[in-house]
């Protein structure tokens, strides 16, 4: 299909809060040969159409004049999963300055367009991009299928012939061989790239993200900070991201902490600030926590990328450092603008009972603590359950309060973010002596367990091995040490009986998309989806010798 002959198939979706504008782009379009297109002033209509159809191209105005902007709606689409590969996004803006902003984002849209636009300026955008979408349709129509392996066979083909898609299709190719957990190979791709252009940011950023894949966080960390030291990378959040998760799992986070707090400086976003609240509230430092949660709730209150979570994090923030009237103020606030959440009210009530508290009323704080307890039905690893445990403990609850911590531990026992909140309650409420009682305990029930089946598993009592770990599994389904390890047990008993149990290759595929879930992109499960498919690939190799 020929470049001309293909924009009449395309479906369009214009987002301009002018209607004098989107006229305009509307006849632009039909002077191309688009005429298939929908049109909404504002990112919330313009969500619900991305849900519910099919477009092929989105031309959004970043200054919507509304609470959410051209930009929050675009990263959230691709964050959500709603942009499909094959969908074409300009950003149309009247500053130029915005593209320099906008550059330093974890999402670039396909194409800039400044105004005052001409049919001309979307014909030269469209005529590129659309002859690149077909050059690269053979790889991304395998990536939509979720083919990986093929997908890297196809890049391996078109990058002999070496042409003008080699470095975009080599980009492809790094990054599907980071998803398949084949991170060795991905540093030799990234290599390549930079032999060619030393300066590329895309391959050093990539090859960073490898070593941390690989473990070699020190690397990691050095190649990513090299990104943000040099004139190009100096505004790339996606390095200080690589810079924070590698300072993290080295042990650490507060310098994680500061790494996120500059990234915030450079994109400040609500999703930026928010992470970096997040994290400084895990390591302690109120102020810092307090300020990028008020900005964060301040960027997104009422936007398609509102998040309750950031006020009742910040809540609790007042409330730790002794502000109590002003956390009461904002839960009330706060249950008028989410009062359709299903979790918003419950988790308000263990902050407000401590806020009553310290506000020196004890018996409504009594009150309102029981209202929070019917809430719960079970400890998870989360900040709900961490709020009511602290709320327990304060009010002077201390065995319950406990409880529930080691709730939260058995939940998700190698969740260290979690261990982070529960330090610190304990610390905050005076408890210091108790953090091995509360952590160790719980821990160690949970490792005796899977050490249990791994013994069993060498015993080569294999149904038993599974049956331990699997039990488990259904104790604590959100605990991802375990489920891990439910994987891996799985993937090995099928191994050691040399058959494609097909029960037990789908409770491992179920294990994996809850850890996708609850892991999102993490290495570990990378890695895991590996040995699952090497692990099939192992019983299609002993089937086609017998």
């Amino acid at each position: 299909m020929t470049y001309l002959s293909s924009l009449p198939q395309i479906q369009a979706l214009i987002v301009e809060d002018m209607a004098v504008q989107q006229t305009t782009l509307r006849g632009q379009l039909a002077l191309l040969g688009i005429t298939r297109v929908d049109a909404t002033a504002n990112a919330d209509d313009a969500y619900r159409l991305v849900k519910s159809r099919r477009y092929g191209l989105i031309i959004c105005d970043f200054n919507l004049n509304q609470r959410t902007d051209g930009q929050q709606f675009f990263e959230l689409i691709r964050e959500q999963g709603l942009l499909p590969a094959d969908c074409l996004f300009f950003m149309v803006t009247a500053e130029s300055s915005y593209i320099s902003v906008a550059s330093a984002t974890e999402h670039h849209p396909d194409a800039y367009l400044l105004k005052p636009i001409t049919a001309s300026d979307i014909e030269d955008r469209l005529k590129s991009l659309l002859e690149k979408r077909h050059a690269l349709l053979p790889v991304n129509s395998l990536l939509a299928k979720g083919d990986l392996a093929g997908a890297v066979t196809q890049c391996d083909q078109l990058l002999q012939v070496r042409n003008r898609w080699f470095m975009p299709v080599l980009q492809i190719k790094g990054q599907t061989l980071l998803k398949l957990g084949r991170h060795e190979e991905a540093k030799q791709v990234y290599q390549q790239a930079l032999e060619v252009r030393p300066e590329l940011i895309w391959a050093r950023l990539g090859l960073a993200r490898a070593h941390k894949a690989a473990g070699q966080f020190a690397q990691a960390r050095q190649l990513a900070q090299d990104i943000v030291d040099s004139d190009e990378g100096a505004r790339n959040v996606a390095a200080y991201d690589v810079i924070a998760e590698s300072m993290e799992a080295a042990g650490d986070a507060e310098g994680a902490m500061w790494a996120l707090r500059d990234a915030a400086l450079v994109v400040p976003s609500a999703k930026r600030h928010r992470i970096s609240g997040e994290c400084a509230y895990r390591n302690g430092d109120l102020d810092m926590a307090k300020a990028s949660l008020m900005k964060a709730t301040k960027a997104s209150r009422g936007s398609v990328v509102d998040n309750p979570q950031d006020t009742l994090l910040l809540a609790q923030t007042l409330v730790d450092l002794g502000q109590p009237a002003e956390a009461m103020n904002l839960i009330k606030d706060g249950n008028k603008s989410y009062r359709t959440h299903p979790t918003f009210s419950q988790v308000s009530l263990a902050i407000k009972a401590q806020a009553e508290l310290a506000a020196g009323e004890a018996d409504k704080a009594q009150a309102t603590l029981e209202l929070a307890r019917a809430g719960l039905s079970k400890g998870k690893a989360d900040f709900a359950t961490v709020a009511l445990a602290k709320a327990e403990i304060v009010c002077g609850h201390e065995e319950a309060g406990m409880a529930l911590l080691k709730d939260a531990i058995s939940a998700d026992h190698e969740n260290l973010r979690i261990k982070q909140m529960i330090t610190r309650t304990l610390s905050d409420t005076g408890h210091e002596d108790k953090l091995d009682a509360v952590i160790e305990s719980a821990t160690a029930g949970l490792q005796g367990k899977v050490s249990d089946a791994r013994k069993l598993l060498r015993d080569s009592r294999i149904d038993e091995a599974v049956g331990l770990i699997e039990a488990a599994a259904h104790e604590y389904p959100e605990n991802t040490g375990v489920l891990l390890q439910a994987c891996q047990i799985n993937c090995m008993a099928l191994r050691l009986k040399k058959e494609a149990n097909a029960e037990r290759i789908e409770k491992i595929q179920v294990y994996l998309g809850e850890l996708e879930r609850l892991m999102p992109g993490q290495d570990r499960v990378v890695m895991m989806r590996r040995y699952f498919r090497e692990t099939l690939g192992t019983l299609d190799a002993h089937s086609l010798q017998h």
